[in-house]
């Protein structure tokens, strides 16, 4: 795993206030328009800190969406940290994503679709919750979940408890690849 960096603000205080937020490039293959799309047959306002191609189009389709723009890495952890919930809708596998892990390592749960590389970090129905991939109902239906404030409340707790356990940190990353250098050395000496 990819180290990212990640200050520990403890456990959020109040996790159930915020944005159902999309954060990364705003086009197509992301899944900014199921997003959009599920947002509104859920009844809820997406968020969206990024820009790209598919930002004017969002803009006129899903008038009542936020479009907050691209944010320095202050400005996203404090989106991340303010978040109901992360929403990764990926119509791509990707590799591994680290919005995913930075917004755990905040406190906040993450809805991730179940064919990305984004719901390994995600453990459904603790951390978060998968939809089947690019099924813009049961993403619908997911967010509609993540309403309840007692659930996304334990789904924090569980994220920020979960993450901070075992954090990707850039020592633990280090240390990783030496076992694993030291391992080789050892079999190449026998």
């Amino acid at each position: 795993a990819n180290p990212i960096e990640a200050e520990n603000l403890g456990p959020k205080t109040d996790p159930a206030s915020g944005d159902f937020l999309f954060l990364g490039r705003l086009s197509t293959e992301k899944g900014c328009p199921l997003f959009a799309e599920a947002a509104a047959k859920a009844g809820i306002t997406p968020a969206f800190v990024g820009d790209g191609p598919a930002a004017e189009d969002l803009k006129r389709r899903y008038p009542n969406a936020k479009f907050l723009g691209w944010q320095n890495a202050a400005g996203v952890r404090k989106a991340l940290r303010d978040a109901r919930c992360l929403v990764f809708p990926s119509l791509w596998h990707e590799g591994q994503p680290l919005t995913v892990l930075e917004s755990l390592a905040m406190g906040t749960p993450v809805v991730a679709g179940d064919g990305s590389a984004g719901r390994e970090s995600v453990v459904d129905g603790e951390t978060g919750l998968w939809f089947r991939q690019a099924d813009v109902d049961d993403l619908a239906a997911k967010l509609t979940l993540m309403k309840d404030d007692a659930r996304v409340s334990a789904m924090s707790n569980a994220a920020y408890a979960r993450y901070w356990a075992n954090p990707f940190s850039l020592d633990r990353h280090v240390s990783r690849i030496e076992g694993i250098y030291a391992e080789l050395i050892s079999e190449a000496r026998r």
